[in-house]
């Protein structure tokens, strides 16, 4: 009962739209709100943005294990008024949301009027939302002005420990470091010479992902990471199909890998090769051709880090290394 009440409720109050859209004027030279920031940004010695990071991490009953529910909320705050931020609700069992924030920081009552587009369940939404920042955290205000669901403030230290956590804690379920059958295979038929005791101790991780937009066939991100065959530049990451065949190779790539995500109302993308997205001297977006991708990822066109982070509803984190 707990679960289910608790963790819907959760959900529904940070997701609650904020119909009325009084228009008001953003503040010119915004002044620092009341819940001072926790990093600043200047340019020579004249402050141009405020940082704010708000998070919780709830523990679940013990029958779940050492298992939590999370929330994240970044804002941005520019000197004209301006905000951009990132928000995940993730509480344990479901799917939970994940999205972008775009408005502006209004003197009159310290509030942040946005508009929230997100991911959730496989469909993308865009509401109007209004927040308010204060000493205790944001919260999520109704049409009247009233604050009906709270994340904490934190430092952001602490905030990306968390988000560190909780991303970690997804991928360990989702890649595969032991099961060496595709290894093998791929370094067979691109015969890498490595003895079978040299197979046992390769350092690799891999991951299934539908990169054709076609449930009836199977893919496999195979990132090789071991000192005997990355390079200073960085390693190679293999595409493969469900019998280990190599169908593209792409080298000088280092973690973190993301694609796009991928909806469930999206008709007419079956057969068509997701793109994604390395870090190779910066990050680079590699676009697939029947299966294909480019073969060095530095030579691929550059895509800034904020465009992958700064819009979880539309870029899905996929590889990134585990300590």
């Amino acid at each position: 009962m707990w679960s289910k009440a608790t963790l819907v409720i959760s959900v529904l109050l940070l997701l609650v739209s904020c119909k009325e859209n009084t228009k008001k004027e953003a503040v010119t030279g915004v002044p620092v709100p009341e819940a001072a920031p926790e990093t600043k940004t200047y340019s020579g010695e004249t402050q141009t943005s405020w940082d704010y990071c708000f998070a919780s991490r709830i523990a679940t009953p013990e029958e779940f294990g050492q298992t939590y529910s999370y929330q994240f909320v970044r804002l941005g705050v520019e000197m004209d008024g301006n905000v951009t931020g990132t928000m995940i609700s993730a509480p344990y069992g479901t799917d939970g949301s994940r999205g972008s924030i775009s408005g502006v920081y209004l003197e009159n009552g310290k509030r942040v009027e946005s508009t929230t587009t997100y991911l959730a369940e496989g469909e993308l939404f865009a509401e109007e939302r209004n927040y308010q920042i204060g000493d205790a955290g944001l919260s999520t205000l109704n049409s009247d002005g009233d604050a009906l669901f709270a994340v904490p403030k934190v430092t952001c230290e602490l905030y990306d420990q968390y988000l560190k956590e909780y991303r970690s804690g997804i991928l360990e379920k989702q890649l595969n470091t032991t099961d060496r059958t595709r290894l093998g295979a791929v370094a067979q038929e691109a015969q890498m010479g490595f003895s079978a005791a040299e197979l046992d101790s390769l350092r690799f991780m891999e991951r299934w992902i539908d990169l054709d937009n076609n449930y009836e066939t199977e893919e496999y991100l195979l990132f090789i990471m071991d000192p005997m065959v990355c390079g200073s530049g960085g390693c190679n990451l293999f595409v493969i199909d469900g019998e280990g065949k190599i169908l593209s190779k792409t080298t000088v790539v280092k973690m973190p890998v993301y694609t796009t995500t991928n909806l469930i109302d999206d008709p007419g993308k079956k057969d068509s090769w997701r793109t994604l997205y390395v870090w190779s001297r910066g990050f680079r977006e590699l676009t697939g051709q029947d299966g294909t991708y480019p073969a060095n990822a530095s030579m691929a066109p550059e895509i800034s880090e904020d465009t992958l982070t700064g819009h979880p509803e539309k870029y899905q984190l996929l590889m990134d290394y585990l300590e």
